[in-house]
């Protein structure tokens, strides 16, 4: 017995002088200190998928998967959503749709690809066309991020398969020129900040929109605005908010039997009654007994007159201030 203390010493002294090495190692590449949600080479995998899709893409800003996340502005991609199916599966159906409606071969990976690099390409039935591209700025997802997540949503129904996914060179060339407009660059962020929050200044916005926990809740929140739009978007959001409306966020013309005009946002319906809140937040329940018109309205219930409103200065420092909201 004693013959075998020393073999062993020396075998454990040797485990653990590998083991040091290998920590030594990950640490040096940084793989102990890299931020989750980043797909780097030779990693290109469900797990860096699906980090992503939470994390940096901003993807479950506008979907998600059998409940969490958020699934108003896009369909849910677990089985909550349309067809019932999840996603992975889902892309079977879609792909023939897109076969038929194009004309070309297109596989379940190639609907999911054209899905996130022109998510205007085919638009599911009740929602609007309004995916930024995750390629270009400021999300700015790589292509191996990109197959990262193809990967990941693979796997929801379905199998992860690498060696279908084909990220066309079109989309590389999307990627290498698209840019950060500069539009209004320059602006001061802390003095759009104010600018945000003076319920009795210019652009009163947190009379509607909310960041973080302050502001309300008539208009979209604007938390992570910057995350998953650009400038030049968020410009156009300002000066015609008409032009590009939030789903759930449509507005409604309901006129009562009596005479009687309501307009604002649905907020609210059952059986019974629809809730709409107008543009100071307030609640109207109207029953649908004495509902004789519903109307919908291409109209915003955000002023439009923010040119007028605002110097130059104050949208420049009002935009720094929303980009600035990763």
């Amino acid at each position: 017995m004693k013959a075998l203390v020393g073999p062993t010493i020396f075998t454990l002294v040797v485990v653990l002088l590998f083991v040091g090495i290998g920590e030594l190692v990950t640490r040096i590449s940084g793989e102990a200190n890299r931020p989750r949600g980043t797909a780097v080479a030779g990693e290109i995998t469900p797990e860096a998928g699906e980090a992503l899709f939470w994390g940096r893409g901003k993807c479950s800003t506008c979907h998600a998967i059998s409940g969490r996340g958020s699934s108003i502005r896009g369909p849910d991609q677990g089985e909550r959503g349309p067809l019932g199916l999840p996603i992975g599966k889902r892309a079977e159906e879609r792909a023939r749709e897109r076969s038929r409606a194009t004309g070309r071969p297109f596989t379940p990976t190639d609907y999911l690809v054209e899905s996130l690099i022109d998510p205007g390409a085919y638009v599911v039935s009740g929602f609007k066309n309004e995916m930024p591209n995750p390629l270009l700025p400021p999300i700015s997802l790589t292509p191996d991020e990109l197959r990262a997540v193809v990967l990941y949503l693979q796997t929801l129904g379905g199998t992860a398969d690498a060696t279908a996914i084909r990220i066309p060179e079109t989309a590389r060339v999307v990627r290498a020129t698209g840019g950060e407009s500069t539009l209004l660059a320059g602006g001061d962020a802390a003095k759009g900040q104010k600018l945000f929050f003076d319920e009795a200044g210019a652009a009163a916005c947190a009379k509607c929109h909310r960041v973080a926990d302050r502001g309300a809740t008539v208009g979209p929140e604007l938390t992570g605005i910057g995350g998953t739009r650009d400038s030049s978007f968020i410009v156009d959001s300002i000066l015609t908010p008409a032009k590009s409306i939030a789903s759930g966020y449509e507005t409604v013309l309901i006129v009562t039997r009596g005479g009687q005009m309501v307009t604002g946002i649905a907020r609210g319906e059952d059986a019974d009654a629809v809730v709409v809140v107008d543009a100071q937040g307030n609640a109207q329940r109207v029953r649908k007994s004495e509902i004789d018109k519903r109307v919908p309205q291409t109209t915003s219930l955000m002023p439009e007159n923010y040119r007028e409103l605002l110097t130059v200065a104050e949208l420049s420092d009002l935009v720094a201030f929303l980009v600035s909201l990763k």
